[in-house]
């Protein structure tokens, strides 16, 4: 008889650990790139969406590449630069604009975030079924799949943010400090992608309290040296801002509801409970709450788990701080469905160690299948109709058809991917309305997203303006670089076109009695139609005069 050693019995052991680890590595990556070869066959195969109005913004910048821009930090118009580089040719080619160079890195990014949604849920649960049923679980969140598609700044946020959290787990329970440099990298460079990034911070102050087994970290320099690498991603944020008054802060501060004229809001919260309902799902987020409170109420293993506890609150903090902030400032701000989106990376493995818990009881067992099977067919179906909409027209004209008559566009109200429709028309006919205007025409619009949209999709790729915060809205980078307002002996006597409803401050019908624009007269309506159904209508005008604002309408624009 051989005898065995214990070192022979340890490698066995460790054999046998790993095999199931790196068959589920397999799979989960099997998994992801089907996912990712699906969202490719979306967009090559005629896709009906075209580019949102925040992508082919973030395309402006990363035409006109700086240290930071308006609203967010400069990463995601790098990336789209860089991806322009790259694929900008190949994506002309293929489908007559750049709309695959665009949005490519979102399809590659959410398969790094898939992989590092894999490794956190090993990491922390070290159960490799359950890492394949969390990342299963992403396809049927409607906010996850369709941002595995569309190229914003929340797509290289998820990326940046679940491999920070499984670099500071990593670093939380062990003494190495290499796990926080890298924490710190992926902090800066998620600063650079969107603000929101900084959630990492409290976070982990909040595992820190209620984890007592991680308070060692604190007497070890790795969680210092993390929050400085982190903090160096405002540098490029900071020096631009320096030379554009500080506006990038005063434009999150009014988001958040604390500069400028606020009403509180009590109903906030539930505004904030409504979009998070639609974006993630009703049954996902009704059940992803109460994993939370049952797990945060005994986060101990069970016999059959072999998940550590601080491991399980870390995560459990990673959910509830972005839910929590956003919930603070709901009452005096609108709180965008997107913005906590933080909150689900980790969420999903909450939901998915909650769910494996029920199955093993039995009494609870036939209640947990039907949950998994409700939250997979609703998602499922709410992850179709986002991508195939269209079919769905029939179900929104009966819905819009109490709607008033002025309405031109009654399903759009119903439909969501309405706003993501027309633009490459719309592109085109300005295109062909420019062709016969003299050289020195202009292209101006009332709205960021329309200019950028215009700018894309029409053919020759020109600069087109935006005099949205002229007119007492909102302001956005094209307040920043050269425009008809800050700028005026440049444009004042020349031809445009101008694309969107006319206001009463441009033809001089308000009581200022002076006309912007002179000699108006419409050229062309164009209208979007889906399966016989209108959804878009841009009305485009031929000006024979910009002659520009008077000297007071600059009081609503804040100096850069």
């Amino acid at each position: 008889m051989v005898r065995c050693s214990s070192m022979d019995r340890a490698t066995r052991a460790d054999d046998t650990t790993r095999r199931p680890r790196q068959g589920g590595y397999a799979l989960a990556a099997a998994l992801l790139c089907a996912g990712a070869a699906a969202h490719l066959w979306y967009l090559l195969n005629d896709c009906p969406l075209d580019l949102s109005g925040d992508e082919a913004h973030y395309w402006e910048w990363a035409r006109r590449l700086d240290w930071s821009y308006y609203s967010k930090g400069p990463l995601v118009a790098y990336i789209i630069a860089g991806s322009r580089a790259l694929l900008g040719e190949w994506s002309d080619r293929i489908v007559g604009h750049e709309a695959l160079a665009v949005r490519i890195p979102a399809i590659l990014l959410s398969l790094g975030t898939g992989i590092g949604l894999y490794v956190l849920t090993v990491q922390t649960l070290r159960a490799p079924r359950l890492a394949l049923a969390a990342v299963a679980l992403t396809f049927t969140i409607p906010i996850l799949a369709v941002g595995a598609v569309l190229m914003t700044i929340d797509a290289p946020l998820a990326f940046l943010y679940v491999w920070t959290l499984v670099a500071v787990e990593r670093g939380l329970r062990g003494s190495d400090c290499w796990p926080w440099s890298v924490a710190g990298a992926l902090i800066a460079l998620g600063i650079m992608a969107k603000y929101t990034m900084v959630l990492i911070f409290p976070t982990v102050v909040l595992a820190l309290l209620v984890e007592p087994s991680y308070r060692a970290a604190l007497r070890r320099p790795g969680p210092y040296l993390a929050a400085l690498l982190g903090l160096l991603g405002f540098v490029p944020i900071l020096v631009w801002n320096s030379q554009h008054n500080w506006v990038s802060f005063r434009h999150v501060a009014g988001q958040a509801g604390v500069a400028g004229t606020r009403t509180f809001d009590v109903l906030g919260p539930a505004g904030l409970l409504a979009g998070q309902l639609a974006v993630v799902g009703p049954v996902w987020f009704a059940a992803m709450l109460c994993a939370v409170v049952a797990l945060w109420r005994s986060p101990r293993p069970r016999p059959h788990e072999r998940h550590h506890t601080p491991a399980l609150r870390l995560l459990l903090c990673a959910t509830v701080t972005p839910w929590l902030a956003f919930a603070a400032f709901s009452p005096l701000t609108k709180i965008q469905p997107n913005w906590p989106v933080l909150a689900l990376l980790s969420g999903t493995i909450v939901l998915v160690c909650w769910l494996a818990r029920l199955l093993h009881v039995p009494h609870r067992r036939r209640a947990a299948y039907a949950l998994v099977a409700a939250g997979a067919l609703l998602g499922g179906t709410s992850v179709v109709v986002l991508h195939f909409s269209e079919w769905l027209m029939p179900v929104f004209a009966w819905l819009a058809r109490r709607e008033p008559p002025w309405n031109l566009t009654p399903v759009a109200k119903y439909d969501p991917t309405a706003r993501l429709r027309g633009w490459s028309a719309l592109g085109q006919a300005v295109g062909r309305n420019r062709a016969v205007l003299p050289p020195e025409a202009f292209i101006v619009t009332d709205d960021y997203q329309t200019a950028s949209e215009i700018a894309f999709y029409c053919p020759g790729k020109p600069v087109v303006y935006c005099l949205q915060a002229a007119l007492g809205d909102r302001q956005s980078q094209y307040d920043i670089w050269p425009n008809p307002l800050r700028d005026a002996d440049l444009f004042r006597g020349r031809p445009c076109l101008y694309v969107g409803t006319l206001k009463p401050e441009l033809t001089g019908e308000d009581e200022s009695a002076h006309a912007v624009l002179r000699g108006v007269r419409l050229a062309e309506t164009v209208e979007h139609r889906v399966r016989g159904h209108l959804v878009r209508v841009w009305p485009i005008y031929v000006c024979d005069e910009f002659a520009g604002f008077p000297d007071g309408r600059s009081r609503p624009l804040e100096k850069f």
